[in-house]
């Protein structure tokens, strides 16, 4: 068996140090010294102040951009509503200058509505849709006697009536 081989040389005994004291103006300058180490780089009260207040005013802003898109959103939705109206409109009164009425004019707008595209227009649609259609007008007037002359009693007051004799 080996034996152990024992160091020729001890270990030193650390030596007892008599304590340190410090006065108070150096421990004040420690301190001091370790808080500015730890501040550096952190902002002043001042700057503090006005971030804070930077920040409440972004608070403000963010509410003033919801109430503002908010509001822009639902006027764009009134004036989607309101184009559309006016749109349906003049669709309404080209149809009518078209000398149509009732359910004819509706089903002419409807057939009109549909062949709408990027080539085709409302008022084109209209026109291809009423080209062959008959125009009538009616003579409202009614003839004065038939041109022989009035001798009768009834002749002379439908005369009358009708504004023929004065």
């Amino acid at each position: 068996m080996a034996e152990p081989i024992s160091n020729p040389t001890p270990a030193p005994v650390p030596e007892s140090s008599p304590e340190k004291t410090f006065t108070q103006e150096e421990v004040d300058a420690m301190i001091g010294k370790r808080l500015a180490k730890a501040m550096k780089g952190m902002p002043s009260e001042d700057e503090l102040t006005a971030y804070r207040s930077w920040k409440e005013g972004q608070a403000g802003e963010k509410e003033r951009w919801d109430k503002l898109t908010g509001e822009r959103d639902s006027l764009s939705a009134k004036l989607g509503t309101a184009e559309s109206e006016r749109d349906q409109l003049k669709r309404e009164v080209y149809v009518l200058k078209k000398g149509l009425t009732g359910d004819e004019a509706e089903f002419i707008a409807f057939k009109a509505g549909k062949m709408v595209d990027d080539k085709t227009t409302f008022e084109q649609a209209v026109d291809a849709l009423t080209a062959d259609r008959k125009k009538t007008t009616f003579d409202w007037t009614a003839p004065v006697g038939g041109g022989k002359p009035q001798t009768g009693e009834n002749d002379v007051m439908n005369a009358l009536i009708r504004g023929a004799l004065k």
